[in-house]
């Protein structure tokens, strides 16, 4: 699994890092809908990460993170290292402003 973490304004004057993300996703034809990370708490973020991974979605982005979020999310990878579920899994977070 690879955790990406933007924070700060995670933005290049145009777009969030994370929409661009998303745009180049969506052009090599892969939908992958950015989870609002407010609508959870830290166990509800890895929940939800657990369920998009079983439905097989190999990259995954989420918006608007706190930092204990993105800390759970970190804990929860090295809980996972070694599980081949979820080996290929990409995770894009982007840390609230």
């Amino acid at each position: 699994m690879h955790v990406q973490v933007f924070i700060g304004n995670a933005s290049n004057g145009k777009n969030s890092n994370l929409q661009e993300v998303h745009d180049q996703l969506i052009a090599v034809g892969n939908t992958a809908p950015i989870i609002q990370a407010g609508a959870y708490g830290e166990d509800g973020l890895i929940e939800i990460l657990e369920v998009r991974a079983a439905a097989g979605q190999r990259e995954v982005l989420v918006e608007g993170c706190t930092r204990l979020q993105i800390l759970k999310v970190l804990e929860w990878r090295s809980l996972t290292e070694d599980d081949p579920n979820f080996s290929d899994l990409v995770i894009h977070l982007a840390r609230q402003d």
